[in-house]
């Protein structure tokens, strides 16, 4: 058997990326596993306000524990009702000798919505980790190289002298701002658990009681109290974890091009190779984090058109985000990974820099570097 984690997209999509610690939270069967989390979560709820008796709980908990998720075959079955909670539903019910406890008072969308939210804060969470170390490499990068001169470059020409330090500022910066938002955005992720259609009508009188036990068992936020049709929650990380790909994605694109043979003003450390050119020191972590990268906005963009969720649930729309939302964090992870590899290392020469600034004045450049750091140090 394999010892490689359970991922869920292509061996060059995961693995070839570089860390997958946020990867193994965005399988099909971490997304199963969060499902069953979100059931028995629900089942400890309702027990706790009265809803269910001790014995229906107890029950549900058993079945859920001892429940063994296929993914392939809840995948084929799923195609019945169009989502995959409905044949686990009913397979845990099959295995209960009390069925009280199982899905209470929920919906199927309250079982994906919950999972898909438990499964992007844990991804994100592993994530934070690699890109707390990217920015401390910029800062350093910064820092070092505060007042060390190179040549400026606009619209594809030399323009006039600047510092490095101030350029891995400006890369710092870029970072920053999106990652402050992604956390911040996972963070403030909801619970979903509405019914059917959205108004508690199955739970009444104690259904918010229950959403508001179920929200702080599963570490979630309350509100809004349902988001069946409001998908802005999802959205807003989304378009985070898009913008902080856009953000290493330039990183990668200055380090790819300074690193051309006719410029050779960086070089990364572990440069690739070149399987019919060996002289060729290709700088292959920031061409990855560029491919995975470019795949992010049109990811972006088809959770943007799921935000035309009709009536009370949503006629594909809410079907197109469950993928979509685990590939764009999958992929920015790797864009992450890649230009955390190309940077940790990532060679500086001055002497070649400063052989192309005929006349070494960069004005305040290092003045420059300093607010900008500290002004993200303050936050």
């Amino acid at each position: 058997m394999s010892e490689q984690p359970d991922l869920a997209r292509t061996l060059y999509s995961d693995h070839a990326g570089g860390a997958t610690d946020a990867h193994v939270h965005l399988s099909d069967r971490a997304f199963l596993d969060a499902i069953c989390e979100f059931e028995r979560a629900l089942a400890d709820a309702a027990e706790a306000t009265g809803h269910i008796t001790p014995e229906a709980a107890e029950a549900a908990r058993t079945a859920i524990d001892d429940y063994s998720c296929d993914v392939a075959a809840i995948g084929s079955a799923s195609a019945a009702g169009g989502n995959p909670t409905i044949p686990m539903v009913a397979e845990l019910k099959a295995a209960t000798r009390d069925a009280a406890g199982i899905h209470v008072g929920a919906t199927s969308q309250d079982a994906i919505d919950t999972a898909l939210v438990l499964c992007t804060r844990r991804a994100v969470a592993a994530l934070d980790d690699e890109l707390r170390d990217v920015e401390k490499l910029l800062n350093d990068l910064a820092r070092t190289h505060r007042d060390t001169p190179v040549m400026g470059r606009t619209l594809g020409q030399q323009a006039l002298p600047t510092t490095f330090g101030v350029i891995a500022a400006g890369w710092l910066e870029g970072v920053h701002a999106p990652a402050d938002q992604l956390r911040r955005t996972a963070a403030a992720l909801p619970v979903q658990y509405a019914g059917a259609t959205g108004n508690l009508a199955a739970t009444h009188p104690r259904g918010i009681e229950i959403h508001d036990r179920l929200a702080a068992d599963l570490g979630l936020a309350e509100r809004p109290l349902v988001w069946h049709t409001n998908r802005q929650p999802l959205v807003a990380v989304g378009l985070a974890a898009a913008q902080l790909a856009g953000a290493v994605r330039k990183i990668a694109g200055d380090i790819t091009a300074s690193s051309a043979t006719e410029i050779a003003e960086l070089s990364e450390a572990s440069p690739g190779g070149s399987s019919s050119m060996p002289h060729k020191a290709n700088p292959a972590a920031a061409v990855a984090c560029d491919g995975y990268a470019r795949r992010t906005p049109g990811l972006a963009a088809t959770l943007l058109d799921a935000l035309d969720c009709r009536w009370q649930r949503g006629t594909g729309s809410w079907h197109a985000e469950w993928q979509t939302l685990r590939d764009l964090l999958a992929a920015t992870a790797s864009a992450v990974s890649r230009i955390h590899a190309s940077l940790d290392g990532l060679r500086v020469h001055t002497d070649t820099m400063a052989s192309r600034v005929s006349e070494p004045t960069t004005g305040h450049a290092g003045d420059i570097t300093d607010i900008t750091l500290e002004g993200i140090d303050d936050e």
